[in-house]
């Protein structure tokens, strides 16, 4: 037991140090990846934008610079994805290095494992072949860990946008008698700081005010529309590429028309919720009751030192195990981002 303790002492400085490593040289990355994007001009240089989105932009970067583009505060163009994908690679690499400096150590117990060969005391490089498959695992883990909180606080910021939406609203509705540009400005520097449609209007807003062709500005209120997801967001961005290319004649009265309709789903949504509210917590709650009371009933039943043994020493309980903590979880996310529906027509 103290081995296993030291070891996992051993791991915790491992990783330390590579977290030091990276707080090093993130400062000297942030520079460099702020230097090359400021040089390019990958915002304002309209030849070089449609360049660089037919050569470079391939599904992986738009796909991240999308989720990216809502999920984070200080979201820049380019600069944001790349930052991304060294961060994930770093944490990759990172923890398959210490997992596997810290796993030579420890071969006999591990001897048995799935993931080893069971012959690991002839040398360095031997063990290296023997051991490299479970540090890749919890490394190619670890690594997704990075994405799968983007992509849960990316449905949760839609939903939350979706409402945000109808506080932008309101508030441009006041400043129809200005350019686009400067209402979205003016309706950005308004919001509240936990509005999450703050930062992606001034983006828009800065493509109003700096776009030299019309696919150029399609394409970015596309995606403001997008990052919501909902009927209203195209509609309000409708309306946009409406007065910038007509005048505000009628921006003022399709805005208030919107606002109403945006105010009546919003209470229906309300309403139904209230209503549901027993069914909502129990499919937030009741997995988890599920799970605490098999898992109390079988070691009541087996007692715990056989359970522990059974669950955890076990290639079959181990697997089971993580399927059933995996699903859960799962299931657990799923059921709060279901708890509060888009503010949509739907």
């Amino acid at each position: 037991m103290n081995n296993i303790s030291d070891y996992a002492i051993r791991l915790f400085f491992h990783f330390l140090v590579v977290l030091g490593i990276w707080k090093l040289v993130k400062p000297l990355i942030d520079e460099q990846l702020r230097y090359i994007a400021k040089k390019s001009e990958y915002r304002k240089n309209a030849k070089h934008f449609n360049e660089a989105s037919k050569r470079n932009k391939r599904f992986i970067y738009r796909h991240l610079d999308n989720l990216l583009y809502l999920t984070q505060d200080k979201y820049e163009p380019f600069v944001s994805v790349t930052k991304f994908i060294l961060q994930s690679g770093f944490l990759l690499v990172g923890i398959f290095i210490i997992t596997l400096l810290t796993m030579q150590e420890l071969p006999s117990l591990f001897s048995s494992d799935p993931f080893f060969d069971g012959n690991l005391q002839i040398s360095n490089i031997e063990t290296i072949k023997s051991v490299w498959k479970l540090p890749m695992l919890l490394a190619i883990l670890a690594g997704s860990i990075p994405y799968i909180v983007m992509r849960y606080k990316y449905t949760k910021r839609q939903t939350e946008g979706s409402y945000d939406l109808l506080d932008v609203v309101k508030i441009y509705a006041k400043y129809t008698y200005l350019s686009v540009d400067a209402a979205l400005y003016a309706t950005s520097d308004f919001l509240m700081d936990n509005n999450v449609l703050k930062r992606p209007l001034r983006i828009l807003a800065d493509e109003f005010s700096n776009y030299s062709n019309e696919t150029m500005l399609q394409g970015e209120a596309q995606r403001f529309a997008s990052s919501v997801s909902t009927t209203f967001a195209r509609i309000f961005i409708s309306d946009l590429l409406d007065a910038e290319k007509e005048g505000n004649v009628n921006l003022n009265l399709s805005l208030l028309e919107l606002n109403d309709s945006m105010e009546q789903q919003r209470e229906t949504i309300l309403t139904v919720k209230a209503n549901n509210s027993d069914a909502i917590k129990l499919g937030l709650y009741g997995n988890l009751l599920v799970f605490v009371l098999s898992i109390g009933t079988f070691m009541f039943m087996l007692k715990p030192g056989l359970y522990f043994k059974l669950q955890f020493q076990t290639p079959i309980g181990v697997t089971f195990f993580m399927i059933i903590v995996i699903s859960f979880v799962i299931a657990f996310l799923f059921s709060i981002l279901l708890s509060r529906p888009k503010l949509d027509y739907q």
